[in-house]
This record gives C-alpha cells, sequence and structure tokens, in this order.
C-alpha cells in the first residue's frame, strides 16, 4: 500500500513536471527533463541549434561543437517555471591540444517536498523528487570540414525512498562546406541508452534524433552578425517537429533572439536577449506555456564565461 501511494502520484508529478508537455507525451518515456534543454540562448533558439552550436552547451545539444571552441569556458543556466520546480545545468570545458575539447557538464532538475496520498484519499506522509544527468563529452574535428563528438551520461531519478539509475550516449557532427560559407549543418543522436527500470516498471529514455541547417552572415563593419536556424527533431514517442530560430547580434554588445518549437510536445513562440561583454555574455530567455501544458511560463538565464 505504501508503495503505490508513494511511487503513483509521484511519478506522475515528476513526469509532468519535468517535460512541461501534455501528459500523454509525458507518459511515454522517462526522465522527460532531459527532453527541456539547457541555455537561455539556445531555447530561445527554438532548440534549433545543433548545427551552429559552438560553446559550453555543446556537451548537451551536439557535442561535435566543441571541436570549434579554443578557449575555456564554463556556462551556468537556471530556469524558473512551475511552483517549485528547479532546474540548473553547468558546465564547463577545456580545449586541448590539437583540435579538441572535452567538457564535464551536470543538468539536474528537483522539487521541495510534496505530501503523498493513498488511493483513498488519507495523507503517506511528503517524498521528494530529483533527476540529474552527470556527463562527459569530446568533439573533435573530423575530414573534409567536418567536426565529431561524443558524450557518456550517466542518468539517476529519486522518487522518496526509490531510485534507478541508467547511462546513455550521445554522438554528433557539424560540417561546413569551406570556411567561407555562410552555411553549416548538424546532426545529432541523443539519449541513446538502455530502458531503466523504477520499482516494478521499465521507462525508455527520450531517445531524440535531431539535425538541420544554420546561416550565419557577419557584418564587420557594424560589428553584427545575423544567425538563422532551421531542423528537423524526432523524439521517440513524439514523432516529428520543425525547430526554427534566428538571432541579431548587434555591435558584439546586444543579441536579439527568437524561435519556434513545433511537434508534439509544442511550446510555440520563444524570445530572448543576450548582453555581451568581453568574456561575459549574459542571456535571458522567455517561453510561454500553452493552453495543453501545465504550468508557468517559463524564465531562463544563463551567464557564459570564456575562462
Amino acid at each position: 500500500m505504501m508503495r503505490a501511494s508513494v511511487w503513483i502520484p509521484a511519478l506522475g508529478a515528476a513526469l509532468l513536471l519535468g517535460s512541461a508537455v501534455p501528459p500523454r507525451a509525458a507518459a511515454a518515456t522517462g526522465l522527460a527533463f532531459l527532453k527541456n534543454g539547457v541555455d537561455a540562448r539556445a531555447v530561445t533558439l527554438g532548440h534549433a541549434v545543433t548545427a551552429l552550436v559552438d560553446d559550453a552547451s555543446a556537451s548537451y545539444w551536439n557535442p561535435a561543437g566543441l571541436a570549434a571552441m579554443r578557449r575555456p569556458q564554463l556556462l551556468l543556466s537556471h530556469v524558473e517555471s512551475f511552483g517549485d520546480l528547479r532546474h540548473e545545468y553547468a558546465s564547463v570545458t577545456q580545449p586541448l591540444k590539437g583540435s579538441t575539447t572535452v567538457g564535464l557538464a551536470f543538468n539536474g532538475i528537483w522539487t521541495d517536498n510534496m505530501e503523498g496520498y493513498d488511493e483513498a484519499g488519507n495523507p503517506t506522509g511528503a517524498f521528494g523528487y530529483s533527476a540529474y544527468d552527470a556527463l562527459l563529452a569530446a568533439g573533435t574535428a573530423g575530414p573534409w570540414g567536418t567536426r565529431l563528438g561524443a558524450s557518456f551520461h550517466y542518468l539517476n531519478e529519486a522518487i522518496g525512498s526509490y531510485s534507478a539509475s541508467g547511462w546513455a550516449v550521445d554522438l554528433g557532427c557539424q560540417w561546413t562546406w569551406t570556411r567561407s560559407s555562410p552555411f553549416q549543418f548538424g546532426f545529432a543522436v541523443r539519449h541513446l541508452g538502455p530502458a531503466m527500470s523504477f520499482i516494478a516498471e521499465s521507462f525508455d529514455l527520450p531517445l531524440t534524433i535531431q539535425g538541420g541547417i544554420a546561416w550565419q552572415k557577419g557584418f564587420s563593419s557594424l560589428g553584427s552578425a545575423l544567425t538563422v536556424a532551421a531542423e528537423l527533431r524526432h523524439i521517440r514517442d513524439q514523432g516529428m517537429g520543425l525547430l526554427l530560430g534566428g538571432e541579431y547580434l548587434y555591435r558584439n554588445l546586444l543579441s536579439f533572439g527568437a524561435g519556434y518549437l513545433g511537434g508534439e510536445d509544442s511550446r510555440g513562440a520563444s524570445l530572448g536577449m543576450g548582453i555581451h561583454h568581453g568574456a561575459l555574455a549574459l542571456h535571458y530567455g522567455y517561453v510561454p506555456v500553452s493552453q495543453e501544458e501545465m504550468g508557468d511560463d517559463e524564465h531562463r538565464l544563463s551567464l557564459r564565461i570564456d575562462l
């Protein structure tokens, strides 16, 4: 009785809170927070960053993007959304000799204690929920204008006194025809791993396949740049979705971005801006919640520091 009273309501809350998508989509896979994305700038661009990502968030989006980095970097990201839900991301990267960069990252989500109830509606005591993804990633330059990357994830989820752990890998690539070409292509497979078992139940990971194209044009006389990206994404049991993003960087000081996240887990439009100064960049992203979703609008903050 105690098992059902704690696990069933807690697991339902965890899936809904972690994914912020309709219940039908959320129930198909576990560790739904892995689908939420990281970094305010990337989420502002509608998650359409597989082809263009070249900072510490590449450890999550596409590890191949790490190969473009020439300086160590620290990225911290925070999300404010549903009630007492906390979602934090931290990543640090270090270029090595040659064209290889490695990264360490932590992606975690947790809630304050919630009250549990049995089937009759009687309180059974408070319980908490947490999940995290600790990962090691690496990207390196490949032949013919490619970058290649891979990452390994250690995954853990805990509800009350019960927990489950597992692993996954990501594989990614980026490709540019020539150095002067404004077009760049990207492809990544994320969260590829075996099913995890939780008490008497097992669930699949949210396997994600994503790829697309980005166009970037710099205007050196203005110190400005324009970026446009379009990608397709397939998440296990959620079908295909279209991702669109655009950003304008003004005088290497201010950036303004917008995006669209389509598909079954559609969040619709997103907006954001960034402030850039030397080795620092601060980004804010806003993602409204649709009528079909639970929770509050998302507000994201990210701080990027070149070390």
